[in-house]
């Protein structure tokens, strides 16, 4: 370019600055936009076609250096596929404030009361949500209005011709758009109905573009840029003014004043950290391939009649040519900027501050753009090639470097197989993320699905995993879902018993209230109790002879016939012959309360295990765990009666330490089948484990893995390579998190199919829930103390107990 040209393009632009500064009617001069040609196609003054998806992006988190290059030149791609001169591309990241708030349980005082301060805190911290919309343009006449709209008279048929024309090919581009970019989930914007009336959603977005907030947009029959523009906006040599209804607010832009010969992709991510509203934009028109061919040798030619001495550039242009000719990328001409927002200008200068060190650290020179902000201002909006302020010819590949979509994972907020997500956690940009047990496809309505649930929570000792998992536990509650707890050291007894539900801790030698033969006479519950009877009867060597099984299928029933107060396993023994020092009457008689020292496992006087429907129940297993004597027969009868619960309704169990349970032969095969079946049924289980190389152990470790929809891993710095990336299918990238997240962030990775996402629950403002939610065992003592002076209803010991009364 040469230097005379160069000064009357600046000195237009600085004319067109002039010019809206001083004009009533500049917001309507910057608007290129005329009509609604079709449903999501809109024409411009110059005749021109654009249209609008918004992108949801790609988490970037975990994934391999070579998927995220992959995926870059896929990108790259796509925009050489389009790179006849008729075709650019304007690309707007928008970082903006959100606020959301999902139902709170309302099942108790406590979890509504946790809950609702919860979101009100995520909300005073304030979140920010990233969205990408990409805008193609087909231009049929690049230099210029040509056909039929290049003539002084043309005919009405000759008009729709040649829109139909246009139409025809957006189609087929949009086509293209869909399927090149299915892993970034476009949306087409278009038309919608509201209220009986039709709007716009590509026309809220430009209008946002245009006036700084989002509003809805009717579909009218009047030129868009007569009704688009709302806003006052007063351009000074820095700072823009945003004046409307709801006041005032400030921006002030940013530019990349050189580039670098090759990006990254995602070198830009570093402005996902920036803590204010920002729009950033990139437009890029893609040069023919002889016009780039020109572009490249033409500078080549201007450097080494200039005996420039940089050899190495010259070497470069050289292969530059040479990648165009063979298509490896298109040269483009591209522009950038950065449209900072804040409250006073001040505050606007301290943001654009930070974001030009965010681009300094991504080894940009991020430069404040001054006295051409309305130029600026109007080359947001797509086609307006003229208003760029500073542009440059790059690569396509350069150019899906610095533009590769990269966001947080935000999950999935509605269309969940239960309904709405869980629970809203943040991410480290402080995006939101909706967090659910189930896998389901993204922007796919999967209510009511019978999706697999299932999770892991894996973390070292004293991580908060038991704070996690009843915070998630109280979510779940609602939805009317029936949780069972299986407990280690009582740690979520305090929050089970707060929220009203049962808790049994479960003590060698002491009663279980557990009594199998107090429950209905079912044909099922026979079997059941048969089944029981050769458990607590088997020995490891011999099996049951036949004639054993007939007698023991033969007293159960038996006993099946009597009073339900009289059935217990002592009557059973009635049934069984005696005086062999081996048979089965022996074997049996110390499982009774009468007459055997095991009877306060199982043949207490009553059952005290009786669900209620929502309420949650839990059990703490740690003590005999370690009892292979008691374990399985114990066991057996929790998760026979658990299984009952999972019959339709929603229904979750979490399991402490659950590599533990794998031990016994019974729960084995209840998380081997069952696992594989709950979800039809509404159902879904949670395990925890701070060791998981003893729960990698378990033979049935695979099978519990792949019926795993959900994992989530806290920080462990000393996380072991073989357990995770071997044994629970981490990549590197992903096990690199987990190492280096530090305890004191409480944030946690989680990871569902091959999406994966940080996310952070942060209660440190929370001492007394923490309290409820934390129980250590000096705390779970107290609690003992005070039931016993106060009873269990917590409305009465729950005060006390955060009083510190002891």
């Amino acid at each position: 370019m040469s230097k005379s040209t160069a000064t009357k393009e600046k000195e237009d632009i600085f004319s067109q600055q002039r010019r809206y500064a001083n004009e009533e009617d500049s917001l309507e001069r910057i608007v290129p936009f005329s009509s609604i040609i079709d449903d999501g196609i809109v024409s411009t003054k110059n005749g021109d076609y654009v249209r609008t998806w918004r992108v949801e992006g790609m988490s970037f988190e975990g994934l391999s250096e070579e998927e995220v290059y992959s995926r870059m030149e896929a990108l790259n791609l796509f925009i050489r596929g389009l790179a006849t001169g008729k075709y650019a591309f304007w690309v707007h990241r928008i970082r903006r404030y959100a606020s959301d708030k999902l139902e709170v349980p309302e099942y108790n005082d406590f979890s509504q009361d946790l809950m609702g301060r919860y979101y009100e805190k995520l909300a005073d911290q304030g979140m920010m949500s990233s969205e990408f919309y990409l805008t193609v343009v087909y231009r049929p006449f690049p230099l210029g209005r040509g056909g039929v709209f290049g003539k002084l008279h043309r005919t009405v048929d000759e008009i729709k011709n040649e829109i139909a024309a246009a139409v025809e090919r957006v189609e087929i581009v949009s086509k293209t758009v869909m399927s090149s970019l299915t892993k970034y989930r476009p949306q087409q914007l278009g038309n919608y109905v509201f209220a009986g009336r039709t709007f716009s959603c590509q026309l809220e977005f430009y209008s946002y573009l245009i006036n700084g907030f989002w509003w809805r947009i009717p579909v009218k029959n009047l030129p868009l840029y007569k009704y688009l523009p709302v806003s006052r906006l007063l351009f000074g040599n820095e700072i823009i003014e945003y004046r409307d209804t709801f006041g005032s607010e400030f921006g002030a832009f940013l530019e990349l004043k050189d580039y670098a010969d090759y990006t990254t992709p995602g070198v830009l991510n570093t402005l996902l950290a920036l803590d204010c509203e920002y729009i950033e934009t990139h437009s890029f028109s893609p040069m023919t391939t002889l016009d780039a061919q020109s572009a490249l040798k033409k500078q080549r030619n201007q450097m080494i009649s200039s005996e420039d001495n940089a050899l190495s550039q010259i070497v470069e242009i050289d292969e530059a040519i040479d990648s165009v000719i063979s298509g490896n990328f298109v040269l483009g001409e591209y522009h950038y900027s950065l449209l900072v927002k804040g409250e006073t200008p001040d505050q606007t200068r301290e943001f654009r501050s930070n974001a030009s060190q965010l681009l300094n650290n991504a080894n940009f020179l991020g430069v404040d753009l001054e006295k051409v902000t309305a130029s600026a201002y109007a080359a947001q909006l797509p086609c307006n090639w003229k208003s760029r302020p500073r542009e440059a010819r790059i690569s396509s590949r350069n150019f899906t470097g610095v533009c590769s979509f990269h966001t947080f994972d935000s999950g999935k907020r509605n269309g969940n197989p239960w309904g709405e997500a869980v629970t809203l956690f943040r991410t480290p940009a402080g995006a939101p993320f909706y967090f659910n047990f189930h896998d389901t496809p993204l922007g796919v309505d999967s209510t009511g699905n019978k999706a697999l649930g299932n999770c892991q929570i894996i973390g070292q000792s004293g991580g908060g995993k038991t704070v996690l998992a009843l915070f998630l536990m109280l979510n779940l509650l609602k939805y009317g879902t029936q949780c069972v707890f299986f407990d280690k050291d009582r740690g979520a007894e305090i929050a089970i018993r707060r929220v009203g539900g049962k808790y049994l801790a479960l003590e060698n030698g002491k009663p279980t209230g557990f009594a199998p033969f107090k429950m209905e006479t079912t044909e099922k519950n026979i079997l059941f109790w048969v089944a029981l009877i050769k458990y607590c009867t088997r020995r490891s060597d011999v099996a049951h002879t036949p004639e054993e099984e007939n007698l023991i299928a033969s007293a159960v029933r038996s006993v099946a016939g009597m009073p339900v107060q009289q059935r217990c396993i002592d009557a059973v023994l009635q049934f069984l012959p005696v005086g062999d020092p081996n048979g089965l009457a022996q074997r049996l008689k110390k499982w009774s309360i009468s007459r055997g020292n095991l009877g306060w496992a199982l043949d207490c006087q009553r059952d005290e295990l009786q669900f209620e429907e929502g309420r949650p129940y839990g059990f703490d297993y740690t003590d005999f765990l370690d009892n292979e004597e008691i374990c399985g027969p114990i066991m057996m009868y929790l998760m026979y009666r658990v299984e009952e619960q999972i019959d339709g309704r929603l229904f979750a169990f979490f399991m402490d330490e659950y590599w533990k349970a794998l031990s016994v032969d019974y729960f084995k095969d209840f998380a081997k089948n069952k696992q594989k079946t709950i979800r039809k049924q509404n159902g879904l289980g949670v395990y925890m484990t701070q060791s998981p190389h003893d729960t990698l152990q378990s033979d049935i470790a695979r099978a519990l893995i792949e019926q795993t929809a959900t994992f989530i891993f806290l920080p462990n710095p000393a996380a072991d390579h073989d357990d995770y990336v071997n044994g629970f299918k981490l990549t590197e990238t992903e096990f690199k998190l987990v190492r280096e997240l530090q305890d004191s962030s409480r944030m946690f990775l989680i990871k569902q199919g091959h999406r994966v996402s940080l996310a952070r629950l942060d209660l440190g403002d929370f001492k007394n829930e923490i309290k409820i939610l934390s129980g250590s065992t000096d705390e779970v003592e107290r609690l003992d103390r005070l039931r016993h002076k106060y009873g269990d209803d917590p409305a009465q010991w729950a005060q006390p107990f955060l009083d510190g009364e002891s």
